[in-house]
């Protein structure tokens, strides 16, 4: 006998409580001006060492040059100020402890690339002091 059921159909479906999962996901990555005054400036800051990487000489003059070291240590710049003005100013206070801990991890990324890769261990106890600090602080 053939059925419109498909056999998927007879599996009940978990339960979600998707109120929590989007109060999470809101609380995480809520997107305001600040966030995109930020990407803007990313990405303006990409396009500027693409166009110093392929058009000048700067990166045969100096040893230091990556292209992707030197982007994601201004990402990571760009993002660190961001979290500083979400600390000082109340409107934009919500989620300042990811964004200092994303900033300081492409700060990290870009420092490592160009130097020493010993700034992974900076990475990993800022992220901790930003936790603690985060965690015992309270939350606003």
């Amino acid at each position: 006998m053939i059925t419109d059921k498909s056999p998927v159909d007879e599996f009940p479906s978990p339960e979600v409580d998707t109120d929590k999962e989007s109060e999470w996901w809101e609380d995480c990555f809520k997107s305001d001006r600040l966030d995109a005054i930020g990407w803007a400036m990313a990405l303006l800051w990409g396009a500027a060492v693409i166009i110093i990487d392929n058009t000048t000489d700067l990166p045969d003059d100096y040893a230091w040059w990556d292209a992707w070291g030197v982007f994601f240590i201004g990402a990571g710049v760009i993002t660190l100020v961001g979290s500083i003005v979400r600390l000082l100013v109340a409107e934009y206070r919500s989620s300042w402890a990811w964004s200092l801990i994303w900033g300081t991890v492409l700060l990290c990324i870009g420092l490592g690339t160009v130097s020493s890769p010993a700034w992974y261990a900076l990475l990993l106890v800022a992220i901790a002091v930003v936790i603690l600090v985060s965690t015992f602080g309270g939350r606003d």
